[in-house]
């Protein structure tokens, strides 16, 4: 999977608590899986923003 800048840390750690909940049997786990996934997107949006220039 893809992560560039300075979020790729994050995206790499949520790369693999992703890959540890999957296929567990818990309800639980699917919800956490959706939020792991919806920060993920939010990230990698983040890193495809333009740079705001300072004033």
């Amino acid at each position: 999977m893809q992560g560039q800048g300075l979020n790729a840390p994050m995206t790499d750690l949520i790369d693999n608590a992703l890959e540890s909940y999957r296929g567990r049997d818990l309800v639980a786990a699917a919800e956490v899986t959706d939020l792991l996934l919806d920060l993920r997107v939010m990230l990698l949006a983040a890193d495809e923003a333009p740079a705001t220039p300072a004033r």
